[in-house]
């Protein structure tokens, strides 16, 4: 499976303590920041305002968990046993699961955001609220649609079974073997045809990691498009 079907098509304990994963980096400043900054003299700008820092905050701290999944997905261990990869996978379904829920919320928070901004009553205040609220919903689409993708990836591992190294080092060694054997390579009979040696999951995941940083990369332009719509939006406040 090639890196970008393994995210966006596939991206699909009880003894033990929770699998070891390197803490989530904080988050990094970033233009979007400067929001926090905005001053209010109106109820209407003050209330504007709490949205979009509200809207904001959410988006940073995606990135933050997006970040954590990158690292968990290069870090877990799927392949060991299945114990291994069940607790690996739960830790990787809450991942999932926080960060689909807070790109939700932060929807919920930008769509109230336009409808309030439709009160504005200078025309051009109200056009560069609404470019601002578009901007930034453009960052929660793609955390949520990455999100999706990441469901779609667990639920992959969920039904493939675990492949140790040593495992999978007999299988190719019998893959090459058979694929030297000049009657082997001659038969037609499909009972007896072997496909590739499959990677491990740990292996697959770390590609799935690569495809991940790839996909949340376009997502800086989204904050920083709108980070420069902030003094439109909000300079008549």
């Amino acid at each position: 499976m090639n890196p970008g079907a393994l995210l966006s098509a596939a991206l699909v304990a009880a003894m033990l303590p929770p699998p070891s994963v390197a803490p989530s980096p904080a988050p990094t400043d970033k233009p979007l920041r400067e929001i926090g900054a905005v001053h209010a003299t109106t109820a209407f700008c003050r209330k504007m305002i709490d949205n979009a820092v509200d809207a904001v905050e959410v988006t940073l701290n995606n990135d933050v968990k997006l970040a954590g999944i990158s690292t968990a997905l290069r870090t877990l261990d799927f392949d060991s046993n299945q114990l291994a990869k069940h607790r690996s996978t739960a830790e990787l379904s809450k991942r999932f699961v926080e960060l689909r829920a807070a790109a939700v919320a932060g929807e919920r928070v930008l769509k109230q955001f336009k409808a309030d901004a439709k009160a504005a009553t200078d025309p051009e205040q109200r056009a560069a609220l609404e470019k601002f609220a578009d901007a930034l919903a453009g960052a929660l689409y793609r955390q949520k649609k990455l999100a999706d993708n990441l469901g779609g990836y667990i639920a992959m591992l969920d039904s493939s079974e675990p492949l140790n190294e040593d495992d999978r080092f007999e299988m190719q060694l019998a893959h090459d073997i058979n694929q030297s054997n000049t009657a082997y390579r001659n038969s037609e009979n499909w009972l007896i045809s072997q496909p590739p040696v499959p990677e491990t999951l740990s292996h697959s995941a770390k590609r799935a990691a690569d495809e991940l940083d790839l996909r949340a990369a376009p997502i800086n332009k989204d904050e920083d498009d709108a980070a420069n719509r902030i003094d439109p939006a909000f300079n008549h406040c």
